[in-house]
Parts: structure tokens; C-alpha cells; sequence
């Protein structure tokens, strides 16, 4: 996974600098080659960091010479002296307009030329003083939408994304381990508690007797990625990596590692329960440890450093809460949403785990918008330990996906019938992701859909639709007797796109009265459903389903970040149809009510 943040990074790179030169107005060519790289990049499976070592990176095909000069550089020193003179070359305030939902880069561009308009907040000014009007091609509907893309710009506070924050804390956690008298090293806060989006990191280091904390928090510092220094001492230390988050480690001896992991990881208001429980019982309990209260106040020390008083529990978690009376409450239940009630009458969820999912029932080849075959797709999900895939290449409205017509989409499924004779240990399932229309009719007509095995339905189109349609539409579609799961329901991008509004408990009730499954979309950045709506669901007594959308045999990993949701929404192994076995699941797809 660490070299696919490399990846990752390289393709955030060519993307803006695509973005940039098109807000210039350069050369049409130049940007969309530019953004062809970034997609090149984010869909490859290779490693980039090895093709630079090998020499084969010219091997791959859309790559130039000028870009592969741009990712050797890059490679070797972090830094891109392309990268830099391009966005240098406009105001720094553009760059942040690019995340802006209804911002692209020729609005940016009419914005800054018409209007002089190089930041948010000048952005925000000139909509609240009306100084857009006679913009052309910026009329009262596009003037809304970028006002509502700046009030969820608001909201998410400069949170960055899971998906673009857990790479960066794996790399930093490998280097970290390496490191001699290191036993342990772990994430905390919001990033080990699975939410969608993270304000920084917060790492915990577990080091032997005797180990020099200042060596590890120097060592810490000088990583690969480390853009700026905020500070380092003997047992702490804090940077800015090149993703622009902030990185804050601890150091610290084993005996009270499970102590400052529970503080760390919180959530606050988890930790001012299980505070409150402590000091009922007569303990108190901080990133030290449990202790006696009346010990505990007799104690000299009780800031800067561990308390010269023995604690009750500190090395793990789990005797932490057990000597609270308390079941060990997994990470992701972590916010005070009723785990603490739960773990005192011993009811909690046995969550959902890796091990439990039997399959993925979303994933596209080569046929659409895939970056490998059939053949390849089966075999990676049998090295991963599945028992079934499903195959579910793009409909035909989806033509910037290469969606297939009615008759490619026959040929295919008999594809990929012939391919699953062939490779033995995995059941394959030929199905696709068939386009919610507008109006709540699908891509193919029903005769199409019944020689399927399995059909995802997701809404790609008109996704700013009050929320009276959007119900309506999802609604026709759950209703289709063929329509196994609804994809991705709101269509909602994490830190982009807001989505479908819905009326949920319409949508949760025709779900469950009918047999459709919904979907917690586990790829990166839709995570869709999200935490609350899962959980509302699985309250309604509605089956889930947790799939990848993979385009390719790693796409097939993000299974995690699904996971993570499926966790903090109390989600268990009999909520979930990846769960089944291939049997099971057949009965369940043609039960459809």
C-alpha cells in the first residue's frame, strides 16, 4: 500500500498541474496529456518508485519524456521544479478554488480574469456583494452552486480525507518501526478511529528501557516527506509532511503505552465517559494511567510526567477497561454514541471484520473504464481469499466510461461465464453497474437485466436533485424486481460532492419490504453509504453490501476504508451480503421481492 501513495501523490501532482495550465488558458493538448499521466498514474498497478530504479518507466504506455523527467525528479527528491514553476506562475489562492465543489479550472479562470477574485474568501466577498452578475457562463444557478460548495468547504474545516491520511500514517509508521529500540508504533485520534476525515495525525511510539527518546524524535523529523518542523524535543515532536498534514508523535515506555494509546485515540467525549465511570468507582484515569483516586492525589507529580504512584492498569487497553468493568469497546465506537452502556451490559456488536467478506460484488474490467481484464480481476480477488467476484462493468449512458451497449454487455457476461469454467477456486458473477437515470429508470431494459447474475443500480447524472426527485428516482429503482443493490446511493464525493439529498427512511423501508441491498461504496473518496446512514439502515433491518467500484486488482485493498465505515455503524457479519457464502447469496440475489 506505501507505494501506492507514491502513486497517488504523482497523480495529484500531473492533475494539478493540468488544472493550472487550464486556468491559464495553454495549450489544450499539453493539459489533457498532463491529466491523461495523472490517470495513468492513479490506475496503474505498478510500483513507480521501482520502474524509476529499474529504468523501465518509459515502458509504460502515455508516458513521455517530459513526463517521465518530471516523475524521475520527483521520485528522487520529493520535490518537482516543473511542479513549482507552474503553480507558482498563478496566485497561491487559486490552488485551493480546485476543491471546491461547482469550481472548476475555466470558472476559476473567468473569476480571477473578470473579477480579480484569487482566494476563497474574495470568493465568498464578491457572491455576498453580487460582483458575479454579468459574468457570462456564470449565471444565478452557478452562482448557488459555488455558494454551497463554499459553505461545505466551511464545514469540513481543512479536514483532509481518510484515503489521502492513512497512507501518509503507514509510511510514517514503517520508518518509525525500523528504528532501533522501537517495540511498538501506532496511529491514534480520528485516523485509528476510521472517521472519513482527519484534522492531522496523531502517533504513539512504544520504545524499549533505556532507549533515546531525542534519537527517535530526531530521526522522526528527518523522514522522507517532511516538509517543515513545527517542533521536536526529547519525547515529542511535530511536522508538516508534503500531503500538508500535520504529524504529532509521542515516545514513550511500555508501561504505559495502552494508557496513551486509549487518551490519544479518544474520542473526547468517549473519554469524558469513561473518565466519569472511573471516578464512580474511586479512580481517576489519564494518558498514564488508572489510578486509585486517593494514591493518585497523594502524588507529588501529576502533569509533565508518569505519576511517581503505581498505576492500577496502563500497559494495554484492555486492562484499562477491564478493571472498569467494561467489554474491550473497539476504536471506530469510539464517540459516545451508546458503546459505553453497551459494553457495561456486555451487549456490543461483534463488529464486522477483513476476515468475515467472502467476496466483492462491484468491480470493472477493461470491458468499461478498468485498467485489467477479467481473468485478472478473479485471480487477484482469489489471492485476496474470496470465494466469489462479481464482475460489473459501466452501462451504456456512461459513455466517458466506455458503458457498455445491450449487445457488448450479452457478449460480456458470456465472457465472463467462459473465463469462470477456466479458473478454478473463485465463483464469478456476471452482473453490472447499470445507471440510475434521471427519472428513475435504468440504463437497460429489464429483458437485459434478467440474463444477469447480479445488478448494481448507482446515480451518476443530476446529482443536485431536490430531494422529493431524488427519493423518487431511487425509489423506481429499488422497485425494479431485477435491481439487486443501489451503488453508492447519494453519489457524494468526500470533500467534493455533496450528493443526493434523500429521504432515508423511504429509501431504507422500500429496501428492506423488497430484498435490495445498499451499498457502502469503500472506494476512495465515496464511502457511500456513510457511517450514520449505515447504521440507520441496519436499524431498518436493510442488508448491506461492502464493495471496492475496483478498477483494478489494488482497487480490490480498499475494502479497508469500507470497513472502517461499516465498523462506526455498528455494523456485524449478518448485516452484510459480501458475508454469505456463494449459496446463500444466490438465494439472497433471487429473492428480490
Amino acid at each position: 500500500m506505501l507505494f501506492m501513495s507514491l502513486n497517488h501523490e504523482l497523480a495529484k501532482l500531473f492533475a494539478t498541474m493540468a488544472d493550472v495550465m487550464d486556468i491559464k488558458g495553454e495549450n489544450t493538448f499539453k493539459v489533457l496529456a498532463f491529466r491523461k499521466v495523472g490517470r495513468i498514474l492513479e490506475d496503474t498497478t505498478l510500483d513507480i518508485r521501482r520502474c524509476v530504479e529499474e529504468g523501465t518507466l518509459g515502458q509504460i504506455e502515455g508516458i513521455g519524456k517530459s513526463s517521465q523527467r518530471i516523475i524521475e525528479e520527483y521520485v528522487r527528491t520529493g520535490r518537482s521544479a516543473d511542479y513549482e514553476e507552474v503553480t507558482a506562475s498563478v496566485p497561491a489562492g487559486l490552488l485551493p478554488l480546485l476543491s471546491i465543489e461547482g469550481l472548476g479550472p475555466r470558472t476559476i479562470a473567468l473569476l480571477w480574469k473578470e473579477r480579480g477574485i484569487t482566494s476563497a474568501e474574495e470568493l465568498g466577498a464578491a457572491i455576498e456583494a453580487g460582483r458575479l452578475e454579468g459574468i457570462k457562463g456564470i449565471g444565478p444557478k452557478k452562482v448557488a452552486g459555488i455558494r454551497r460548495g463554499l459553505e461545505n468547504r466551511a464545514k469540513q474545516g481543512g479536514r483532509v480525507g481518510i484515503g489521502e491520511a492513512l497512507p501518509v500514517a503507514e509510511q510514517l509508521l514503517a520508518r518509525l518501526r525500523k528504528l532501533p529500540g522501537v517495540k511498538r508504533a501506532e496511529v491514534a485520534g480520528s485516523l485509528r478511529r476510521r472517521r472519513e476525515t482527519v484534522g492531522d495525525m496523531d502517533l504513539l511510539c512504544c520504545v524499549e528501557e533505556g532507549t533515546d527518546g531525542a534519537a527517535i524524535t530526531r530521526a522522526f523529523v528527518g523522514f522522507e516527506g517532511v516538509v517543515r518542523i513545527l517542533g521536536q524535543g526529547d519525547t515529542k515532536a511535530s511536522v508538516v509532511t508534503s500531503s500538508g498534514l500535520q504529524a504529532d508523535l509521542r515516545v514513550l515506555g511500555e508501561a504505559h503505552f495502552g494508557a496513551a494509546l486509549m487518551y490519544f485515540t479518544g474520542s473526547k467525549d468517549h473519554n469524558v465517559r469513561i473518565r466519569g465511570l472511573a471516578q464512580k468507582k474511586g479512580m481517576t484515569l489519564n494518558e498514564w494511567g488508572l489510578y486509585r483516586l486517593s494514591d493518585y492525589e497523594k502524588a507529588e507529580k501529576k502533569t509533565a510526567e508518569a505519576p511517581p504512584v503505581r498505576p492500577i492498569a496502563s500497559r494495554t487497553e484492555e486492562e484499562i477497561y477491564r478493571e472498569l468493568g467494561l467489554a474491550f469497546i473497539e476504536p471506530e465506537l469510539r464517540e459516545d454514541r451508546g458503546e459505553v452502556d453497551a459494553a457495561l451490559r456486555g451487549s456490543l456488536p461483534r463488529l464486522i471484520a477483513r476476515v468475515d467478506l467472502r467476496g466483492d460484488l462491484h468491480c470493472h474490467t477493461t470491458a468499461s473504464d478498468g485498467v485489467a481484464g477479467i481473468e485478472e480481476m478473479a485471480e487477484a480477488a482469489r489471492a485476496l481469499g474470496y470465494e466469489f467476484l462479481a464482475i460489473t462493468d459501466h452501462s451504456a449512458s456512461q459513455a466517458i466510461a466506455n458503458g457498455l451497449t445491450a449487445e457488448r454487455l450479452i457478449r460480456h457476461a458470456a465472457a465472463i461465464r467462459r473465463a469462470a469454467e477456466r479458473i478454478r477456486g473463485i465463483t464469478l458473477l456476471a452482473g453490472s453497474e447499470v445507471d440510475i437515470l434521471s427519472d428513475g429508470r435504468l440504463d437497460y431494459e429489464d429483458a437485459v437485466l434478467k440474463e444477469l447474475d447480479i445488478v448494481i443500480a448507482s446515480p451518476h447524472v443530476a446529482l443536485k436533485q431536490d430531494a422529493q426527485k431524488a427519493t423518487r428516482r431511487l425509489l423506481r429503482a429499488i422497485e425494479n424486481r431485477y435491481v439487486n443493490v443501489i451503488g453508492h446511493p447519494t453519489g457524494r464525493l468526500i470533500n467534493a460532492r455533496e450528493g443526493l439529498a434523500l429521504d432515508f427512511p423511504a429509501i431504507f423501508k422500500a429496501a428492506a419490504d423488497s430484498g435490495t441491498a445498499l451499498e457502502i461504496n469503500a472506494g476512495y473518496p465515496r464511502l457511500d453509504l456513510d457511517e450514520v446512514n449505515a447504521r440507520g439502515a441496519i436499524e431498518a433491518g436493510v442488508m448491506l453490501s461492502i464493495n471496492t467500484d475496483a478498477h483494478g486488482p489494488d482497487g480490490l485493498k480498499e475494502v479497508e476504508f469500507g470497513l472502517g465505515v461499516a465498523r462506526r455503524a455498528w455494523v456485524e457479519p449478518r448485516h452484510v451480503i459480501n458475508c454469505m457464502n456463494v449459496e446463500q447469496l444466490r438465494r439472497f440475489l433471487a429473492g428480490k421481492r
